[in-house]
């Protein structure tokens, strides 16, 4: 059954989601679909067409959200990367994310396009968390440089970076421990980490690890790293 967000504004569904029901998927009069508002899943019947309007008929009670609070922090990639990250990250059940413009950023979003690309962004998230029948949207409203990692905190703060001496297996004890907690994760764009920036983060309580022996393209390091979390969150 498809789900829908609605609308934090107007308390109803989306006009482009209203569209959807009734021209792409061809619903019709006394058909379902899942409605998630105020992260509660409903199931509601169309009772009308033209003008559109529906009816809930029961909750459903669901939770397929982590055991805990995911943040990952993305370096900026250049291209179609970054759709492909936030799309995934949904999917693994992050709760927030937040992009930085980093030293190695090709890429970069400022004042003058940043509208236009968190508009983009948020859409995505929205399609990806019906997908995956999600009942919170991923939050991403910020972007952020290095400098700015002291305004957010968590009970476990990771940085990947190649270098780094600590081991797959020193993570363990720390996955064993995610449940019900924050963590913030940061990935690097192509590049990798700047030294200048990996320090600001280790200044900020952040524990540089490695993710194995192999050097990981910047969306593959996301979705494997946050692969992990989540399984152990869950």
């Amino acid at each position: 059954m498809q789900r829908y967000f609605v609308d934090p504004l107007t308390s109803d569904l989306y006009q482009d989601d209203i569209f959807h029901i009734t021209k792409v998927m061809r619903l019709k009069v006394e058909d379902k679909f899942e409605l998630v508002k105020n992260s509660k899943v409903y199931i509601a019947k169309i009772i009308s067409l033209n003008p559109f309007k529906y009816n809930i008929l029961q909750e459903v009670n669901e939770n397929h959200e982590l055991n805990g609070y995911l943040r990952l922090f993305y370096c900026i990639p250049k291209g179609e990367k970054i759709n492909l990250v936030i799309q995934k990250a949904v999917e693994l059940g992050v709760n927030e994310i937040v992009l930085i413009n980093s030293m190695r950023s090709i890429a970069k979003i400022n004042e003058s396009n940043k509208k236009t690309k968190l508009e983009r962004f948020n859409k995505i998230i929205k399609e990806a968390s019906e997908q995956s029948k999600r009942t919170n949207l991923t939050k991403l409203d910020k972007i952020i440089t290095f400098k700015e990692l002291s305004r957010f905190s968590g009970d476990f703060n990771l940085i990947c970076y190649e270098n780094s001496k600590f081991s797959f297996s020193d993570l363990v004890e720390i996955f064993s421990s995610l449940k019900n907690k924050t963590v913030n994760v940061i990935v690097g764009a192509e590049g990798g980490i700047d030294e200048s920036e990996l320090k600001i983060a280790t200044q900020n309580n952040f524990q540089a690890i490695s993710l194995g022996n192999r050097i990981l393209r910047s969306e593959t390091a996301c979705l494997y790293i946050l692969s992990l979390i989540s399984f152990y969150m869950n």
